[in-house]
C-alpha cells in the first residue's frame, strides 16, 4: 500500500497541471458551444439553409452535440483527477487558523509535500486571511515567492 501512495504524492504538481489544462480546455469548449448557439450564426445559418436548402443547420447541430459531449467527458474527467488528487490526502490545517478558505487551503494542499516550499500564513483585518510564500531551489537560492489574500480587492471598497 506505501508503495502505491508514494507515486501519488510525487504527481502532485502533475495533478494541478492536469487540471489547469483541463480549466483551460473546458472554457475554450464553452465559448466554441456559445459561438455555435449565437443568435447570429443561428440567422446565417437560417439564411443560407432558405437561400441555397444547405444542410449546414443540421451540420451545426451535430457539432454541438459533439462539442456538447466533449464538455461531458472533460468535466468527468476533471472529477476523476480530482478524486486521485484528493484521496491520499488528509485536510491541510494551520496551526491556529480553523477556517482557512478553500482557495488558500488548496494552495497550500498541493506545495506542502515539497521540503523546499515555505509559507507563513497571518490575518489581516481588511484582506482577511494573507499566505506569504517562498519555494527555494536545491542550492537554497529562492525560486518564487509571493503572497496570497483572502480578500484581495477588499481594500478597494473603502
Amino acid at each position: 500500500m506505501t508503495q502505491e501512495v508514494q507515486p501519488k504524492l510525487k504527481a502532485v504538481r502533475e495533478y494541478s497541471q492536469l487540471l489547469r489544462i483541463q480549466e483551460r480546455l473546458l472554457s475554450m469548449l464553452q465559448e466554441a458551444l456559445d459561438e455555435i448557439g449565437a443568435p447570429t450564426t443561428q440567422n446565417l445559418l437560417r439564411q443560407l439553409r432558405n437561400q441555397t436548402g444547405s444542410t449546414a443547420p443540421e451540420d451545426f447541430g451535430r457539432i454541438a452535440s459533439s462539442v456538447e459531449g466533449a464538455i461531458r467527458d472533460l468535466k468527468l474527467f476533471q472529477s476523476d483527477i480530482q478524486k486521485e488528487f484528493l484521496a491520499d490526502r488528509s485536510e491541510v490545517s494551520v496551526e491556529g487558523v480553523s477556517n482557512l478558505p478553500a482557495p488558500l487551503a488548496r494552495f497550500l494542499a498541493e506545495r506542502t509535500t515539497n521540503e523546499r516550499f515555505s509559507y507563513e500564513v497571518r490575518q489581516d483585518p481588511v484582506r482577511g486571511w494573507i499566505i506569504a510564500w517562498k519555494e527555494y531551489t536545491a542550492e537554497g537560492i529562492v525560486r518564487g515567492f509571493g503572497q496570497f489574500y483572502e480578500r484581495p480587492y477588499a481594500w478597494l471598497e473603502e
